[in-house]
């Protein structure tokens, strides 16, 4: 039987998100999960991506699957530099 995917997870990280960055309306948060084939990263990161309404983008991973994220771990991890595209 396939995983069930709870969009909830998703939805509070991007709140959380838009809360601690004091994002704008026109600014876009993503949540993805995605799997690492690599020697020595975890099986699943979750990756917060924020494309901003004047073109920046910045993005932050947790090495652990979303549903396993919380708001003290995005709030601290928020407050370290991005990776800007």
């Amino acid at each position: 039987m396939a995983a069930v995917i709870d969009p909830s997870y998703a939805e509070a990280i991007k709140r959380w998100t838009r809360e601690v960055l004091r994002l704008g309306e026109d600014d876009v948060v993503t949540v993805s999960e995605i799997a690492c084939v690599d020697a020595g990263c975890p099986l699943v990161e979750t990756v917060v991506a924020v494309f901003a309404a004047e073109g920046e983008t910045r993005s932050w991973r947790f090495t652990r699957p979303r549903v396993a994220v919380t708001k003290m771990m995005v709030m601290q991890t928020l407050a370290t530099p991005a990776k800007r595209s």
